[in-house]
């Protein structure tokens, strides 16, 4: 059906551009039809067909977005061998998710038992298969990876009616058109970069701009407006990386760029005004999650209207409060006709996060006075300030606020136990001292009554998407801590308030 729906643009606009790289290759609709059939034609030379699964440790380029659709027209499914796994992370992901061909562009060290591996430029050498009247490929098509919070990342699955339908509906909500340049800067490994820019991009009809990831972010933002984007999505960081690299001179012309979208993480207000200040630019939110697709968002110029987010259309919502006094503060859960198939052999992750027909995100939201939400982090992650529940994330937005750093990270140091302790790592401004920045992180930690520990550091580690890698860090820090590692920790105290579940009708 993905398949499909590419030829039905191609055949409407064969030499408009599909895809281009920043480093030089382009292609059109019809071209890329035609690398889409002749990589589909390589997959079944090599035995792969409809149920199969294909494995893929690939740099972002033309050749890996024509791979996933030629899985998809095969009826088979990929799974990305994530840039950030180890090898032990590697060996895991392959007896999972138990791959008949490995397609890579690099040398990846693999296990003994791994199965055959093929470099993808041999496997679009093969003749294009012809078309079959009415081929129509509807079952899974991929394997994306959760954040691995809890343990090893879980397998989430997506038919292709599903999603083709779920994309198309949020492409009309949201006024995509054949006309919009879509610039990715994310690894297409994740949803963050094929749901929000490839199959947006290609299912509209518009151009493709695929970036480097690992590029610096002066060369990025200049490359955004070299391409005269309109359509992208980023990260509040990512965004917070463009401020900083225009604050030393004129930003490059991002008049064109109509649709700056933000999801996957929380979305400050002084990150939205330093956006419009220094890049010209008002971000769009949204929201939404790998396992269900796009929820929420706010098209309007989100500065002016001063509002949160509002549901797609064909998306309901409620909240699951989180203390009998304040039915606007709950858990979000969400409604769909047409969301992912689940977790793969993990019931336990299944039975919590699906309930009938509803969808429990596990993320926190406050309804606003006229009605929209906004999303301020993981249930999980609910600290038990003095004036009652407190997301991390409000949390780091308060230290960013009033302290001099570049980025905090605020975690609980008991994860879902509602305490009052945190750990927090802040990356702090080297043009300020190390005591002044960590007096003031502990004057903010003091005025919400919370405690527990700062530690400084430059390195906080982020996931392929750009997101604070918090599973990552708090290894680090549990590693440190029984190494019995010398690095300088702050301890912040403040008077514990009683330990409740933030489900406690007393909270």
């Amino acid at each position: 059906m993905l398949y499909q729906a590419l030829c039905d643009v191609a055949e409407r606009r064969p030499d408009q551009p599909a895809v281009t790289t920043t480093d030089g290759r382009a292609v059109g609709y019809r071209e890329l039809v035609e690398l889409v059939d002749r990589t589909a034609a390589g997959l079944r030379d090599h035995g792969i067909g409809a149920g199969d699964v294909v494995a893929c440790a690939l740099h972002n380029s033309v050749g890996y977005v024509a791979l996933i659709l030629a899985v998809a027209r095969t009826g088979a499914r990929y799974v990305p061998l994530m840039s950030n796994f180890d090898a032990a992370d590697t060996a895991t992901a392959l007896r999972l998710t138990g791959p008949r061909l490995i397609v890579a562009d690099h040398d990846r060290p693999l296990p003994a038992d791994a199965p055959p591996r093929i470099r993808l430029d041999d496997l679009t050498a093969a003749a294009p298969a012809p078309r079959a009247p009415g081929e129509r490929q509807a079952g899974i098509f991929r394997a994306l990876w959760t954040s691995g919070s809890t343990g090893f990342p879980k397998q989430m699955v997506w038919r292709q009616d599903r999603f083709l339908r779920e994309r198309r509906r949020w492409l009309a909500d949201t006024g995509i058109t054949a006309d919009d340049v879509f610039f990715c800067r994310h690894t297409l490994d994740v949803a963050h970069a094929t749901d929000l820019h490839v199959f947006a991009a290609l299912l509209s009809g518009a151009q493709l701009v695929l970036a480097d990831p690992h590029a610096t972010p002066d060369v990025l933002l200049r490359q955004i407006g070299d391409h005269r984007t309109t359509a992208m999505s980023a990260l509040p960081q990512h965004y917070e990386e463009y401020v900083r690299a225009a604050a030393g001179g004129p930003a490059p012309d991002l008049s064109r760029l109509r649709r700056p979208l933000c999801g996957g993480a929380y979305l400050s207000a002084a990150q939205m005004h330093d956006a419009a200040d220094v890049l010209g630019i008002h971000i769009r939110q949204i929201y939404g999650s790998t396992e269900f697709g796009l929820a929420l968002g706010n098209m309007t110029d989100a500065l002016q209207a001063g509002r949160g987010m509002v549901p797609v259309h064909g998306v309901g919502t409620r909240l699951e409060p989180l203390a009998a006094d304040r039915p606007d503060l709950g858990e979000l859960v969400l409604m769909s006709d047409c969301t992912s198939e689940g977790y793969v052999g993990s019931d336990e992750a299944n039975a919590r996060t699906f309930r009938g027909d509803e969808f429990w995100t596990g993320d926190v939201a406050r309804r606003e006075a006229d009605g929209s939400l906004r999303i301020l982090g993981r249930v999980t992650e609910i600290l038990a300030a003095a004036g009652g529940p407190l997301p991390a994330p409000v949390l780091d937005e308060e230290i960013a606020a009033q302290c001099p750093v570049l980025e905090s990270v605020a975690l609980p140091a008991h994860p879902g136990a509602y305490g009052n302790a945190v750990l927090l790592a802040v990356h702090p401004d080297p043009a300020r001292p190390e005591n002044e920045v960590r007096k003031s992180v502990e004057a903010v930690l003091h005025g919400r009554g919370l405690s527990g520990t700062v530690r400084l550091t430059a390195d906080i580690p982020h996931t392929p998407v750009g997101k604070p890698d918090k599973p990552r860090l708090r290894k680090r820090w549990e590693a440190e801590a029984a190494a019995g590692d010398g690095t300088q920790d702050s301890p912040a105290t403040a008077p514990a308030p009683p330990r409740r579940s933030p489900n406690d009708p007393t909270a």
